[in-house]
């Protein structure tokens, strides 16, 4: 979602940036989000679904989500860097139906002060007046007890897609209609850092590191000398969390990387949608 976020900020900004800058604040239904490029500010349409939707995933139980998100993405990559912030308030006035909503989708077990403030004295006929929410948080801002561990809803965000892999080893395994080609990092720990192909009747799979995994998005494959080169949709590099062109260098003998160009083919010739072969 934060690469959707991001996707959204690049095609506003056109080509010949230098720094985007994407900040959004919220609290309840009510939000602010502003992108600047090179410091200067611009409309980019889209991204209230990706945030509601990475505010939902980042909810902690009894700590609730966050209140500001900052992104920051350089040219020429997909990665980025940036901020969230579970405590501090993201505008200088918050709404009371924010407030309240916000306590009533997300429950915390401490309300920052700040958030307290903001409620309403009585709770307003759009939100549900039952239960004991509303004095559960008039009455936490006099607690005695500690507060809890922050929690890992805020503090900094870094994200490095791969961009190469070294492959010292290469293992092709063919059983009836499926076939696997591996190339190990590691020749003593295979399942540790690898590279894989795999294909079942017209479905295929580029896998890595046993845990990302895509079936679409390979545009292309070539062998160039000792490196494979794989050139990626942005959706299948961010399954894989790779860049959109991702290599593998091939520390291997010769003729391994024979026979890595004759079984690839192989694999890829009955996919639904085989990419581009080149150099095999």
């Amino acid at each position: 979602m934060r690469m959707a976020v991001g996707d959204l900020a690049r095609a506003a900004a056109g080509e010949g940036w230098s720094e985007l800058v994407v900040r959004r604040g919220q609290v309840g239904a009510y939000a602010l989000t502003t992108v600047t490029c090179d410091g200067r500010e611009i409309v980019v349409e889209g991204m209230e679904e990706p945030f509601r939707r990475m505010r939902e995933v980042s909810c902690t139980s009894g700590h609730g989500t966050w209140f500001t998100c900052e992104l920051w993405f350089a040219p020429g990559g997909r990665g980025y860097t940036g901020r969230v912030d579970a405590s501090g308030p993201p505008f200088a006035e918050v709404p009371p139906v924010a407030a309240l909503a916000e306590l009533t989708v997300f429950p915390r077990q401490e309300a920052p002060g700040w958030l307290l403030d903001a409620l309403p004295t009585a709770p307003p006929l759009t939100l549900p007046m039952g239960g004991d929410t509303h004095g559960q948080w008039l009455r936490g801002s006099h607690n005695d007890q500690p507060p809890p561990p922050p929690p890992s809803i805020s503090g900094d965000l870094s994200y490095v897609p791969a961009t190469a892999m070294t492959a010292r080893g290469f293992q092709h395994k063919e059983k009836r209609h499926r076939h696997l080609a591996v190339l190990v990092r590691d020749t003593d720990a295979p399942k540790e850092a690898h590279f894989a192909v795999a294909s079942a009747g017209e479905d295929c799979w580029i896998i890595r590191d046993r845990m990302r995994a895509t079936g679409e998005g390979v545009r292309s494959l070539a062998v160039d000398g000792t490196v494979l080169r794989l050139e990626l949709t942005a959706e299948a590099a961010d399954a894989l969390e790779t860049e959109t062109c991702f290599e593998v260098l091939l520390d291997l003998p010769a003729e391994e990387i024979e026979r890595l160009r004759t079984v690839l083919p192989g694999i890829l010739r009955s996919a639904g949608d085989a990419p581009e072969l080149i150099g095999f």
